[in-house]
């Protein structure tokens, strides 16, 4: 689709005045869509599209994007279960929606013919509100029984005729040909003259990143593979280094790791430092929240916890700030022990706090005063006190 050359930047500003009241964050927005750009020491005006690298682009090609989202749950995101029934009923399948920046994916359980019409009403979408054109081509229509690749994965449902049809989630083959690649590359004939012990770093800091990314799928039978050809690999490179027989080199780098198993590892001072492997990495099941879209159904409300002790929106002050003798002793402080909070460090709303309440006898001198933050004074133990109205 190549939604970052083509944004176009009217609907764009267009979007974003949905939510932006501010007219100089949309000026300043169009001016850096306006900017333009060098390349090879050309000028080049850049009338369409986003600037690929910028600190914004991925943000504003989302908000872009996100048109598409609304789309579809006006259409079929927000259909209640009885709408649902009722499509399938008519033999009309139901669809959902998951994209990831410029990168989307959309299932149905309808028939071939209606994942082909649910293509076309999207190619429309994109042509007629956002003016990007779906590459035909590149768009693959397939069934979850064959398989498909998204974002390094590789989804397919297997069915047999004995037992429960399972869905399995599993590192894509164009993923771990890349790995291959990148392990390659780091164990070229060019990288003989590196030092082993950053050798095994490096190839840690790889595997164990990769690992990481499919730790929620069923990635065991890949790594235990993978494992087995970065060894053989690591070893060929050691080998080529040295200049040794294949003997020396398994006596020399293979170790036992944990009196458990053997494994490739180099002595690092009184320690050994193990190549990592893929296997050990546990694999744990990615609980989804069920939490609403925020920006689909209207809920734009934090769902942060509340704290303990929350602060509350007025804060009484008990018009100390109308006492002339007060604002005094409060200015004098701040000039002596520095405008800020002595509990926390803050410097934002500052209140002059009695160490010993006026109710109590106390008196509007420095030696009872204690500069604090709104929040601090609130948690103090006076603050609050209201026996003085029993």
């Amino acid at each position: 689709m190549g939604s970052f050359d083509n944004v176009q930047h009217d609907i764009l500003l267009k979007c974003l005045a949905e939510r932006i009241a501010d007219q100089r964050l949309l000026k300043l927005i169009a001016r850096f869509l306006k900017a333009g750009l060098m390349e090879n020491g050309l000028f080049q005006h850049s009338d369409l599209g986003v600037p690929q690298g910028g600190i914004c682009s991925p943000l504003l090609a989302n908000i872009y994007l996100h048109q598409l989202d609304r789309y579809w749950w006006q259409k079929y995101g927000n259909l209640g279960r009885k709408d649902k029934e009722r499509r399938r009923k008519a033999h009309q399948g139901n669809c959902a929606l998951i994209r990831y920046a410029d990168d989307w994916l959309l299932l149905t359980n309808g028939s071939k013919e209606e994942a082909y019409r649910l293509r076309d009403e999207v190619q429309s979408f994109l042509r007629d509100e956002l003016k990007l054109e779906l590459s035909v081509e590149k768009t693959h229509i397939t069934h979850v029984n064959d398989g498909f690749d998204f974002l390094g994965y590789h989804v397919r449902r297997y069915v047999s005729g004995h037992d429960r049809p399972k869905l399995l989630v599993t590192p894509s083959r164009k993923a771990q040909e890349r790995l291959k690649a990148k392990v390659k590359e780091m164990t070229a004939r060019k990288r003989f003259r590196d030092e082993p012990l950053l050798k095994f770093s490096a190839l840690n800091a790889v595997l164990r990143g990769w690992m990481n990314y499919y730790r929620h799928c069923n990635a065991k039978g890949t790594a235990r593979d993978l494992d087995f050809w970065v060894n053989r690999r690591l070893f060929w490179w050691l080998r080529k280094r040295h200049r040794l027989p294949i003997r020396r080199i398994l006596s020399r780098y293979k170790l036992r790791q944990e009196g458990q198993h053997y494994n490739c590892g180099i002595r690092k001072g009184e320690q050994t430092l193990f190549l990592y492997r893929m296997r050990d990495q546990p694999i744990t099941k990615y609980r989804s929240r069920t939490h609403p879209h925020p920006y689909l159904t209207g809920a734009w409300g934090t769902t942060a916890e509340e704290a303990e002790a929350p602060m509350p929106d007025y804060v009484w002050r008990g018009n100390a700030e109308n006492n002339q003798r007060w604002r005094l002793v409060k200015e004098e402080i701040m000039a002596e022990r520095g405008a800020r909070c002595e509990r926390c460090g803050s410097t934002v709303n500052l209140d002059l706090h009695h160490i010993k309440a006026r109710r109590y006898g106390g008196q509007d001198v420095k030696a009872n005063a204690q500069l604090l933050c709104e929040p601090c004074h609130v948690h103090t133990t006076p603050y609050g006190d209201h026996k003085r109205l029993q």
